[in-house]
């Protein structure tokens, strides 16, 4: 009696482990459906795996173990072909790299090219850099709707963004305020919530290699350069080579401090030039900014009491809600939200990681090896 029950079960286990190899070969079977193959291979793979199909349906062990030969003998004969086809590993494999290659693009990096004189010293024309587009949340491709947020942007990181007022263009800069911050420029001083932000002068005369976006002609330019602190950062900013002269003399009281009291206090503004001017900066009115856009991104203008000195506190920008407020480190040299106003969040496109590639010199066509690999702060 024991060796009977021990016969049916280890006769079940046989029963069961057939009709799993018959599933699995049935799975094989129907991925070779599109295969290129002769009319009668065709024929003799669609008989033999209905066969199969409803013997492992009506759990017949028996039946499915007498069709499988067949089965198995077609689908090897069939695999062995596709497998010497080329041209198909070629297309199978070209997809699917395409496809990783369209997702990690949609949801997680992004190669982006630096055009510009902008963010010099900090990134140089031609660096190639990698954007994060996971860090602030994964978006719907081809919209700015967000499937989910990951967390916010951050006073003083680099990022890559849609411009407000052309949003078929990015552009990369620093955040330097985010929403209900008051900004201020102070005779080319940054100020932020009514206090300066730290730096310190690091070469009163250096020189950097700009090139015309236009005409891509190089040419040198004269530049002061600082190190900045701001949002756990520490990078550097370059200013106009007047500025440590300036500097030291209205801090001397000296003779060669030459700004107005009327200009001084918002110098870097080129939309706020008198103490009683309440435009602020934003995209021009041909921009293809929405009216509703338009509407949320005006920040205000509030006026304090004039101070004596001409660097003093007079007014501040107030940055709007759901806004950041850009500029480049190359603050001398740099066309930011000081011209055309905040970005929105929606535009934000990710956070500069890292350099892969830095192409281009003024007088050759070279890589800069010792900037690859360098991270962006």
């Amino acid at each position: 009696m024991a060796f009977a029950l021990g016969a049916t079960s280890s006769t079940g286990r046989w029963d069961r482990r057939v009709l799993h190899e018959a599933r699995a070969l049935l799975k094989d079977a129907r991925s070779l459906r599109g295969a290129k193959m002769s009319t009668d291979d065709a024929r003799a793979l669609k008989e033999r795996s209905e066969v199969i199909t409803r013997a492992v349906r009506a759990k017949d062990a028996a039946a499915t173990r007498a069709g499988l030969p067949a089965l198995d003998a077609i689908v090897d004969k069939l695999s062995a072909e596709v497998r010497r086809s080329p041209w198909r590993e070629y297309v199978e494999s070209i997809g699917i790299a395409i496809l990783i290659a369209l997702l990690l693009r949609a949801f997680v990096v992004e190669a982006f090219k630096i055009p510009s004189a902008s963010m010099i010293p900090t990134m140089q024309i031609g660096d190639f850099i990698f954007v994060n587009k996971f860090l602030y949340g994964v978006k719907v491709p081809f919209t700015d709707d967000k499937i989910f947020d990951v967390r916010a942007p951050q006073r003083g990181e680099v990022i890559v963004f849609k411009n407000p007022c052309t949003p078929e263009r990015d552009f990369i800069k620093r955040i330097v305020a985010i929403e209900g911050d008051k900004v201020e420029v102070r005779c080319n001083a940054l100020f932020i919530n009514s206090k300066p932000v730290p730096e310190e002068l690091a070469d009163a005369s250096c020189t950097y290699w700009n090139q015309d976006e236009h005409t891509k002609v190089w040419s040198e330019e004269a530049c002061s350069h600082y190190h900045e602190h701001w949002g756990g950062y520490t990078y550097s900013t370059h200013h106009s080579p007047a500025r440590p002269v300036e500097d030291a003399d209205r801090r001397g009281g000296g003779g060669g401090w030459t700004y107005e009291a009327e200009g001084a206090y918002l110098n870097d503004f080129p939309k706020l030039h008198k103490p009683r001017d309440e435009q602020v900066p934003q995209c021009p009115f041909n921009s293809k900014q929405t009216p509703a856009e338009r509407a949320a991104a005006l920040g205000k203008v509030e006026h304090t009491t004039p101070p004596a000195d001409a660097c003093g506190q007079r007014l501040h920008y107030v940055v709007p809600k759901g806004h950041v407020f850009m500029m480049g480190d190359n603050r001398f040299n740099s066309n930011d939200s000081r011209e055309w106003g905040p970005v929105p969040l929606a535009n934000i496109k990710g956070k500069a990681m890292f350099i892969w590639l830095s192409w281009g010199e003024p007088d050759k066509l070279s890589i800069r090896f010792h900037r690859v690999g360098n991270f962006v702060h």
